[in-house]
């Protein structure tokens, strides 16, 4: 009897998503099995996984959003993907003018309509792999049957040609990044994300991770070529949400300054001030690191 392919479940967060939302399709779409993308829009509250920002001075302001979804065109994208791709693409959305109950309640809006195992794939919209990476990660689970969680590393940027060039701290720190794809049960749910922690209730009714029934380790990943890129920084428009939504103070200023540093490697912290630790930025051509989509104009 031929075994069965699981079927892929992707699902991305987003607001105001442009330019990074229109090219995951493209890669999707070339993908020779069956998938699914759930695309969850709109605001999300400062709560839970995100109450920290209040701290900071974070803050929902109105130019952020038009009556609690995107004002950028990500709205209109994603309806007409939702007509161009009307089986592969599921969109969730609240009332006019209402926001999510944070983070969290987005990331379990979808799981209630996956009804058997599959591939569960967390892609943020700033987050890019190649068809054959995902294909390779498919493999990869069902040759591993014991196996429900992948840790991967990713090449995190923080300009258009600015890269983050250490690991073990900021942007590659491994005790919870990146967590990225799950074999996942009709059971399971968030318990978190940030970091995403997918859980199950045992039989005294406890909460127990779904890692702890087998983990991919970053160097098994990486040693597949499982290694994913994250744009996390590319553009003034990121800096300026961040900025207002998360409070991070005097970022767009600090990040332009970031951007016409001549001489490398430099300190993270020097520039972003809520890093606190030694992560170093290089040119990413410098280390080899081609951006899968173009950056340049961003």
């Amino acid at each position: 009897m031929t075994k069965k392919t699981l079927e892929i479940h992707f699902f991305t967060i987003v607001l105001n998503g442009q330019p990074f939302i229109e090219h995951h399709i493209k890669t999707f779409s070339a993908l020779p099995i069956k998938w699914h993308w759930h695309i969850v829009e709109g605001v999300a509250d400062l709560k839970y996984d995100t109450a920290w920002s209040l701290q900071n001075g974070g803050t929902i302001d109105n130019s952020l959003h038009l009556d609690g979804l995107s004002n950028d065109g990500t709205t209109d994208y994603i309806d007409a993907l939702k007509n161009d791709y009307p089986s592969n693409i599921s969109i969730y959305r609240k009332t006019k003018g209402e926001f999510w109950n944070g983070k969290l309640e987005m990331v379990n809006a979808p799981l209630k309509h996956i009804k058997k195992e599959c591939l569960l794939w967390e892609v943020d919209v700033d987050e890019f792999w190649t068809a054959p990476q995902i294909l390779e990660a498919l493999s990869m689970f069902e040759g591993s049957p014991s196996k429900y969680t992948a840790f991967y590393w990713c090449h995190f940027f923080v300009g258009p040609e600015l890269i983050v060039a250490t690991r073990f701290g900021y942007g590659n720190n491994p005790q919870f990044e990146w967590q990225r794809t799950w074999r996942y049960k009709p059971h399971f749910f968030w318990a978190s994300h940030e970091p995403p922690i997918l859980v199950e209730k045992d039989y005294s009714d406890k909460l127990r991770p779904v890692l702890a029934r087998g983990i991919f380790s970053h160097d098994e990943t990486e040693s597949r070529g499982l290694v994913f890129q994250h744009y996390a920084y590319v553009s003034e428009k990121q800096l300026s949400f961040k900025e207002i939504y998360y409070g991070y103070k005097e970022a767009v200023f600090n990040w332009c300054r970031l951007q016409k540093e001549i001489t490398f490697p430099v300190k993270l912290s020097g520039y972003f001030k809520w890093v606190n630790d030694d992560t170093l930025v290089e040119r990413s051509s410098s280390l080899g690191v081609d951006p899968l989509i173009p950056l340049k104009k961003y």
